[in-house]
């Protein structure tokens, strides 16, 4: 295959094949079954035929050459050297595809490769083409983590308000929002690579704030002799129960949801409930506490949810440590996570604890919407250093309400009361008549 009447050329006009070896040799070799990579540029495929002699046959890729033009060229004879790879030429042509046409089902992250000549010579292509993926990755994302635990959601629900009925003094509902009250400042932190260089600002600083802990930064808080206020935990999965130390202090409230991870029910620290913008936490305070606020969290990341629950407990303003969108090595989260524990299960020859918590930069950048949504959505202001006029953050448990006697039902009256509601989404109702004969 030759490049013809043009002004530049895709490949080396000396020798192609020895070039496309080389290039293939930086494409990521080590494609995790849950990821598609999507190679961007495809010319005359001398970087992809023995890119594809190195991977195995199972591994999902995605091939785009963005300019339809090559397609009357070289696409016939590609295709037949290709067998059963998918290629796609134009790339106006394939933005307006439905997603079920080229993303595989079960897919849980994205990986782009663009062919360096075309970074270099189109960056505003190459950039359009990142932002496309990305957005696409971010609902894909959001669509799988609501089919892979629905029933665990619904399940843990009707599971931990069984065991809040057998020991209800051992937890209180976010029962209502406060007024923001001056001076009174909220500090969240959040588990990146930054807090290492941060823990001294917190420990200096904790009695002037509200420190509230994520989960994932708790065992390196504790590790540092500070203890914060309060932990939020919102993760259902498995992961929850390495990020919480053997010997946590028991008098630490744990902020979480019904629907949250058992490992925190089982713990004998307080709980404290919020309620989600999930059905049945929707539910749940229409029933029991009608002036209890529905933390929303549009940014779906902790950080935001944290920000709702700071505002109602009568929060002015919100710090983010933790937080931050600079690389240290490329690791993605500090010290004493839990991360660590967790990630041996998974670890084998073939796969390395780089490849599990370090991540390439094209990668790292999707993260950083993350800051730009909760500066434009949050509610109340974020800042970066303490006002002066700080004042002690106190009463804020005044937002708390106890468990009625009556609460939280039986499974009868649960069912009874979601049939009666036809805008329950179906999966959810699926699960009801097992999930809820707990409370019977």
């Amino acid at each position: 295959m030759k490049e013809e009447n043009s002004s530049f050329h895709l490949h080396s006009t000396q020798n192609p094949i020895k070039e496309g070896e080389r290039i293939s040799l930086s494409i990521p070799n080590i494609i995790q079954k849950d990821e598609l990579l999507i190679l961007i540029g495809i010319g005359c495929g001398y970087h992809i035929f023995p890119y594809l002699k190195s991977v195995e046959v199972t591994t999902k890729i995605l091939l785009l050459e963005p300019f339809e033009e090559l397609e009357t060229l070289v696409g016939t004879e590609l295709r037949e050297n290709l067998g059963t790879r998918s290629i796609f030429y134009g790339w106006n042509r394939f933005t307006s595809l439905e997603k079920t046409s080229w993303l595989p089902s079960g897919t849980k992250n994205i990986r782009i490769f663009i062919h360096p000549n075309y970074s270099r010579r189109y960056p505003e292509l190459g950039k359009e083409i990142q932002d496309f993926f990305q957005k696409k990755e971010e609902t894909s994302q959001n669509k799988l983590a609501k089919e892979e635990y629905g029933r665990l959601w619904v399940r843990n629900f009707f599971k931990h308000l069984q065991k809040c009925e057998e020991n209800k003094n051992s937890y209180r509902i976010l029962g209502r929002s406060l007024q923001a009250q001056s001076g009174k400042i909220g500090c969240f932190v959040g588990a990146s690579p930054n807090l290492e260089s941060e823990i001294d600002w917190i420990r200096e600083n904790r009695e002037k704030i509200f420190l509230l802990s994520s989960d994932t930064a708790l065992g390196f808080l504790l590790e540092n002799k500070i203890q914060p206020h309060a932990v939020l935990s919102i993760d259902s999965g498995l992961g929850t129960f390495y990020h919480f130390p053997e010997k946590i202090p028991a008098d630490i409230p744990i902020f979480t949801w019904f629907g949250g991870a058992s490992r925190i029910f089982d713990l004998k620290n307080p709980k404290i409930i919020y309620l989600s913008t999930h059905p049945l936490d929707q539910i749940l305070g229409a029933k029991f506490y009608p002036k209890a606020p529905i933390l929303e969290n549009p940014s779906l990341n902790v950080a935001g949810l944290a920000v709702s629950l700071l505002k109602s407990l009568g929060a002015e303003s919100v710090l983010l440590k933790g937080f931050g969108f600079s690389r240290e090595g490329s690791k993605t989260h500090c010290r004493s996570t839990g991360y660590e524990r967790y990630d041996r299960f998974f670890l084998h020859r073939r796969r390395s604890l780089f490849n599990s918590r370090y991540i390439p930069e094209s990668r790292w950048k999707t993260r950083t919407s993350v800051a730009e949504i909760l500066q434009k959505w949050s509610p109340i202001p974020l800042i970066s250093k303490l006002d002066p006029k700080v004042q002690t953050f106190s009463d804020w448990e005044t937002s708390l309400e106890n468990c009625p006697s009556n609460f939280p039902g039986t499974g009868t009256e649960w069912r009874k009361i979601c049939s009666q509601i036809s805008e329950l989404p179906a999966d959810i109702k699926m699960y009801l008549s097992r999930e809820t004969r707990l409370l019977d």
